[in-house]
């Protein structure tokens, strides 16, 4: 993703999936396509697209295919550069605010409006720890369904936190079920895979 010292902004996408707008808004724009995931390994779980805009100024796609939850990150090396960015394409997209994306999990919700609420968390996270989120996902990781837990788990993947491996430890170690254990046994092996 973004380099260090670069600024970078998150902003989670309301519709499901996001492509088709951010695809409109990049062909409009006339950005180029300077990556993409699309011949990569972890192609199969999650798309991403990334677009120069100008000089150290770029704008990243990132969806899960599986919730088919998606993020726009605009980054570079000018802090005003990326904030005006990504004020403008925020005026297109009207996305989720860090209070929406925050916003308590309803214990009425369905098990896949829960494992996009906690997709959402991950993408939306920063590169550096951010504790008010890790602790929601810890919070799923405890949960007493299996599914939840599952997804919790699984939306470690786009976290390259310290504090999700231990996490993954514990569950792949400790879980009631086998395939909670299983599928942490996994994501901790795609960890030391890089």
């Amino acid at each position: 993703m973004a380099e260090i010292g670069y600024t970078e902004i998150h902003l989670p996408l309301r519709k499901l999936p996001g492509w088709g707008s951010v695809d409109a808004i990049t062909r409009s724009a006339g950005w180029h396509v300077v990556d993409s995931n699309a011949e990569r390994g972890d192609a199969n779980y999650k798309k991403t697209v990334t677009w120069g805009v100008a000089a150290e100024l770029w704008v990243m796609y990132v969806e899960d295919l599986i919730t088919q939850v998606s993020v726009v990150i605009v980054f570079g090396a000018d802090r005003a550069a990326v904030e005006t960015l990504a004020h403008r394409i925020s005026a297109l997209l009207t996305p989720y605010s860090r209070q929406d994306v925050l916003a308590a999990a309803d214990e009425g919700m369905s098990k896949a409006d829960t494992a996009r609420h906690l997709v959402r968390l991950a993408l939306f996270a920063p590169k550096e720890f951010d504790g008010e989120i890790f602790e929601m996902l810890r919070t799923a990781a405890e949960d007493r369904d299996p599914e939840i837990r599952n997804a919790a788990a699984w939306a470690t993947v786009y976290l390259a936190w310290p504090e999700c491996e231990a996490l993954l430890r514990r569950l792949a170690e400790n879980d009631p079920d086998e395939r909670v254990r299983a599928g942490s046994k996994v994501l901790l092996e795609s960890l030391k895979d890089g």
